[in-house]
């Protein structure tokens, strides 16, 4: 039987095996990205056999998160069942992240993503009707870490008050990689996620022979990264394909099978 790995290095696409980016990003950044085009983010992932991807705005990380929101509702509509949505708030208070969750949820967002550039620790108050809503829905919640303690930490917390979320990790193995393969361990409700820049040798097979190969999830930042080069790492990885097919694939399709109507 070919490998994953031989597969992809003939250039074959992996249609079959139902591929999730939970990782994604559309609009302008600053610093230059070659095609910032849905049809060129779609058209990457028809190259792969990527089946779906989970996007949230670049303006996540800035206050003006609601324009932000509209553009994913947009692209979504573009490519449904292609481009999902995340959803992002700002906590500039409790009531503001309330109306906009509000409003986003009423429609098919599929989860939430929440970035802490704005200094706002994870575990804010004003973040809580957000997770609330998303709990009562079962949504994942993907969240930028880059290994810092006080992630952990607010992390901790969150994942014993909402058991029904699923907190994704982005960047895990950035920094400190015990320490995110710990709480992986740990809290049922914890993923980590593969999407990073650099490509340490043997970090995707540590993550997932430390937390186990069902807590780890595939996400490739596009557009700040190529997937290619993203799920390269994955495929090349000294794991067997079984496991591969969780980081890819499986681990994706549990986590999104949670997601309740409202």
């Amino acid at each position: 039987m070919t490998s994953l790995l031989e597969r992809a290095r003939q250039g074959n696409p992996l249609n079959e095996l139902d591929l999730s980016d939970l990782h994604g990003h559309i609009g302008y950044f600053n610093f230059g990205i070659p095609d910032l085009s849905l049809d060129g983010m779609v058209a990457a992932m028809d190259r792969i056999g990527i089946a779906r991807i989970v996007c949230s705005h670049m303006r996540c990380m800035s206050a003006d998160v609601a324009w932000g929101n509209d553009q994913v509702l947009l692209a979504m509509r573009r490519f449904p069942g292609r481009i999902l949505g995340y959803f992002s708030v700002w906590p500039a208070s409790a009531a503001a992240v309330r109306e906009e969750t509000g409003r986003c949820l009423a429609h098919p967002f599929t989860g939430l993503k929440l970035h802490n550039v704005n200094a706002f620790s994870y575990d804010d108050p004003a973040y809580e009707p957000a997770y609330e809503a998303c709990a009562r829905r079962c949504m994942p919640v993907l969240l930028h870490t880059w290994g810092e303690p006080r992630e952990f930490q607010a992390v901790r917390a969150l994942t014993a008050r909402y058991p029904g979320l699923s907190f994704l990790l982005a960047h895990a193995g950035s920094t400190h990689e015990a320490d995110y393969i710990a709480i992986a361990r740990d809290c049922p409700n914890v993923y980590l996620d593969t999407a990073l820049s650099a490509s340490p040798r043997g970090l995707i097979e540590r993550l997932a022979r430390g937390a186990g190969a069902d807590k780890v999830v595939w996400g490739s930042d596009s557009y700040f990264f190529s997937p290619a080069q993203q799920i390269g790492k994955v495929l090349g990885a000294a794991l067997p394909d079984a496991d591969k097919l969780k980081i890819l694939s499986l681990n994706a399709r549990r986590i999104l099978a949670r997601i309740l109507p409202a």
